[in-house]
């Protein structure tokens, strides 16, 4: 009869039986179980088993109980098992009893009730599987197997019943217990050395072939041992390399490559961890007093390491991590002298886009989850400062045994990470020579991966992944929705966050001097709105105005080092807003509606900006052609009404070159109000109508009786002469204008021909106001010349006469017959070559074809218009076209 410590050993010896011969399992009729294996062995500092330990070989260990207890799901913790049934062996005199029996070869044993384990991942979520066998022959009595085959033993499952097998002497009696379902993929019984096929683990990208994955010998008379498993024969490509973890060799995939063996290369932007990877970014610099983290991450674990840096290896001095623990959001840190541990009031919502913001100040620390109460912490000790200077590990580290006992964690994390932003600057995930910040990391996938599969753009659209599990139709201009299917017109550009226009650069055009004067309407707290830039390669002069964390940044390089400038307060969301940016040399200013200006210089010593690549609004084509320090990676969402950039107004949709994802803005213009081929000039939330020659009123929509015979301008108002009889006496070495006057305000241009494209050489000639000082200027191509009078009697309600005139250089201008003003051009140019147009009252964009000579029409009332002392012009009868034309009210 066995005694009761013999009966121990040999039960454990049928554990450790069933464990080992796992890979040699015959076809049964019932499901394996599963047990939990541990890294490591039983004399391990780490070692958890509530009751007894076992070591594996090489392998590991497992934890077991005492009799009268089973084994908890999380594999070592132990408590009591009611449906405990104690067998006792029994004396071969007793018939009516089971009975043990024992040769040289095999061994039945009294079994109880195995212990309900699951596997308890450890890093590299090993799971090993392990079951009852029944024997090759289908017969319950082990005592009788021959001596040359395997015993396998047979446990029947079922809900809490135990069942007896009566019929023989020599019968086993087996608790039952609830059936588990197990993978079992194939066996080969036909070898002299039977190899059993399994997977250990699942849904890893790097699992080796299953032979590989473990070979299971045995031969006659042999006990049944596991063969060492090592990495010989394995191949990564890629610069990946074989490591056995937990008895099962892997390849550890660089930061670009997945595969079984590393063989294929991916592009990782918003980066997937499987819980044996992770992702090593630059080190944290300039952290060291504070820092303030936003995340956002999915999980699929309850455990894992998100976040992780450290003064030096094994976390022994400063250092902080941020843990999912039980789905718990846990920060640690230590400024030298004592750990700090946050930790969230409620869990994370595994399967679910999470929000993340921890901040450090100091020995003072916090962290907010979603919407949740924000918490916080101090560490301990007088320090205050943390020195790190390890990379920024994110999903994991690269030894997480040697940090365990100062992250209390020993898992990395599974899961998706879409953005991380610290200090303000938000991470590029990817890894390249130009563009992304990671270093270096191992087993990284792509959470994009196949989204834009089974999606089709239509119009010529194209599909590209707009975060982690979201897509975007990138859709030509008058192409609209979400698989580009609608046809649209578009008068007021409105970006959708993927969205952009884009134009000629700025080239050499603002060398010294850049103004931009921009309207919109943000919809979003990021996004790009302007950008131009010297080259593709993220450096070198570049130029941008974007909304960041919902203020408005404006920034600019000239080569050696950004100016960074920000507005005072956040721009509100969903309501118009004025911008101007300017710079002079290094030095830049920035006004957002009536906020104080800001200002601010750029690095070094350099002064002139040259923009050579094309001008991006709304977006930008490809962010990784954008300077690394305009640290912008999105685009705009929301509407922009007006783009003026050296008093040169961009016409955002007749000069544009190229552009997607452009929907009409919600504003009265998109209804085309004005009628009668009308022009709808917006303001703002509300619009002006500019009226052609003959129509009225304020949608255009009356219909002149008369035309005027004595016009009254208004400032957006003018006539356009195109004919013979009046340009020749415009043109060539001479000529004299003359006319009355009734001005209303101190500003507009009166007379203007000149180039269709203008640069500060080009020939013109003028007459208008600016500032109350009436100028008549010219240019024959070798310089201006600038003729003023000042006088505030101009502006008395009453017509003046004026004659301007022009000989070859030399120049005069008359005020009222009496008083005469005189100046000459520089060179020796004498005739004028325009564009054979000539413009009275003011003309379309009267900045941007005067170069900011002047700034609006002219407003007031004109008549007896004389050229060369005999030709009378016929103001509106004569004109080709006009703009805005009224009644002078009192002539």
């Amino acid at each position: 009869m066995a005694t009761s410590s013999e009966k121990t050993l040999s039960g454990l010896c049928v554990v450790l039986l069933l464990i080992t011969t796992l890979a040699v399992l015959c076809e049964s009729k019932h499901p394996e179980k599963i047990v939990a294996f541990f890294q490591g062995h039983c004399k391990s500092p780490n070692k958890e088993c509530s009751h007894k330990c076992h070591d594996i070989q090489d392998l590991g260990y497992i934890c077991y109980c005492q009799d009268g207890y089973k084994l908890n799901s999380d594999g070592f913790s132990c408590s009591v098992d009611p449906d405990f049934v104690s067998v006792e062996p029994m004396s071969t005199e007793n018939a009516d009893s089971p009975k043990l029996t024992q040769d040289n070869d095999h061994t039945a044993y009294t079994i109880h009730k195995a212990h309900d384990t699951d596997s308890l991942p450890i890093d590299d979520n090993v799971n090993i599987l392990h079951g009852n066998a029944e024997s090759q022959s289908g017969s319950s009595d082990v005592s009788n197997q021959p001596k040359d085959k395997l015993v396998q033993l047979h446990a029947e499952h079922s809900a809490k019943k135990t069942k007896s097998l009566q019929d023989s002497q020599n019968q086993v009696l087996v608790p039952t217990e609830p059936e588990i379902k197990i993978k079992t993929i194939d066996l080969k019984q036909d070898l002299p050395d039977p190899i059993s096929y399994f997977h250990i683990r699942e849904g890893g990208d790097n699992s080796l072939d299953l032979e590989q994955h473990a070979k299971y010998r045995f031969g006659k008379g042999e006990k049944l041992l596991p063969e060492k498993v090592t990495c010989s024969g394995i191949d990564c490509t890629n610069n990946g390399t074989c490591t056995v973890e937990g008895g099962i060799p892997q390849c550890n995939c660089p930061l670009g490559t997945t595969g079984i063996r590393c063989e294929i290369l991916i592009t990782v932007r918003y980066p997937k961890f499987r819980g044996t990877g992770f992702l090593a970014l630059p080190v944290l610099r300039n952290a060291h007093k504070e820092f303030r983290i936003s995340l956002e991450f999915l999980p699929e674990a309850k455990h894992g390491l998100l976040l992780f840096s450290a003064e030096i290896e094994g976390a022994k001095a400063d250092f902080f991590s941020v843990s999912l623990v039980d789905g718990f959001v846990e920060l640690r840190f230590d400024c030298g002298t004592g750990l700090g541990v946050v930790r969230s009031p409620e869990a994370v919502t595994i399967g679910r886009w999470n929000y993340l913001t921890v901040w450090r100040d100091e020995n003072k620390g916090g962290l907010q989850v979603n919407q949740q109460k924000a918490v916080e912490g101090r560490s301990k000790g007088a320090y205050s400062r943390i020195t790190l200077r390890l990379n920024l590990f994110l999903g994991g580290y690269s030894n997480m045994s040697a940090v365990v006992s100062r992250t209390m964690m020993r898992k990395r994390f599974v899961g998706c990470v879409q953005e991380l932003i610290i200090n303000g600057y938000k991470y590029d995930m990817r890894k390249g020579n130009l563009v992304g910040d990671s270093e270096f990391g191992i087993n990284v996938g792509e959470c994009s991966e196949g989204i834009c599969d089974n999606i089709l753009c239509q119009n010529g659209g194209s599909c590209q992944p707009r975060s982690a599990d979201a897509h975007v139709c990138l859709c030509p201009l008058g192409t609209a929705g979400d698989f580009c299917q609608k046809r649209l017109e578009v008068h007021i550009p409105k970006f959708g966050g993927h969205s952009y226009l884009t134009y000629n650069g700025l080239d050499r055009k603002v060398l010294s001097y850049t103004d931009i004067e921009i309207v919109l309407k943000p919809s979003s707290p990021e996004g790009l709105i302007l950008y131009n830039g010297y080259t593709h390669d993220r450096i070198g002069d570049f130029v941008s105005l974007a909304m960041k964390e919902g203020f408005l940044e404006f920034r600019f390089d000239l080569g050696t080092g950004p100016a960074v400038l920000r507005s005072l307060k956040p721009v509100p969301l969903n309501r118009w807003h004025v911008v101007r940016a300017s710079r002079t040399g290094l030095q830049g200013i920035l006004q957002v509606d009536d906020q104080p200006k800001i200002e601010g210089d750029a690095q070094g010593a350099y002064t002139q900006l040259t923009l050579m690549k094309s001008l991006y609004v709304g977006g930008h084509k490809n962010f990784d052609e954008t300077s690394k320090y305009a640290n912008v990676s999105q685009s705009f969402a929301g509407c922009i009404q007006k783009v003026i950039i050296n008093k040169r107004p961009l016409m955002l949709m007749k000069d544009m070159l190229d552009g997607v994802n452009i929907e009409p803005c919600s504003h009265p213009c998109a209804g085309d109000p004005c009628m009668n081929s009308g022009e709808c000039v917006p303001r703002r939330d509300v619009y002006t109508c500019y009226c052609p020659l003959g129509y009225a009123n304020t949608n255009c929509e009356d219909k002149m009786k008369t035309l005027p015979s004595i016009p009254m301008f208004i400032g957006t108002s003018f006539l356009m002469y195109t004919n013979k009889d009046v340009l020749k006496r415009v043109t060539g070495d001479r000529i004299d204008v003359q006319f009355h006057i009734k001005p209303q305000d101190k500003n507009g241009l009166l007379f203007w021909s000149g180039q269709n494209s203008m640069t500060s050489s080009s020939d013109f000639i003028a007459l208008g106001f600016v500032n109350g000082g009436l100028q008549f200027r010219y240019n024959l191509g070798s310089g201006e010349a600038v003729i003023g009078y000042n006088d505030s009697r101009l502006f008395d309600g009453q017509w003046h006469f004026i004659r301007a005139q022009r000989d070859k250089q030399d120049a005069y201008l008359e005020i009222d017959g009496s008083e005469i003003v005189e100046g000459s051009a520089p060179g020796s140019y004498t005739m004028l070559n325009t564009n054979k147009i000539l413009y009275i009252g003011g003309m379309p964009d009267v900045t941007q074809k005067t170069l900011g000579k002047f700034h609006s029409g002219y407003v007031g009332c004109i008549r007896g218009f004389v050229l060369a002392t005999d030709f009378k012009v016929k103001l509106v009868s004569h004109a080709q076209s006009g703009r805005n034309m009224y009644d002078c009210v009192d002539v």
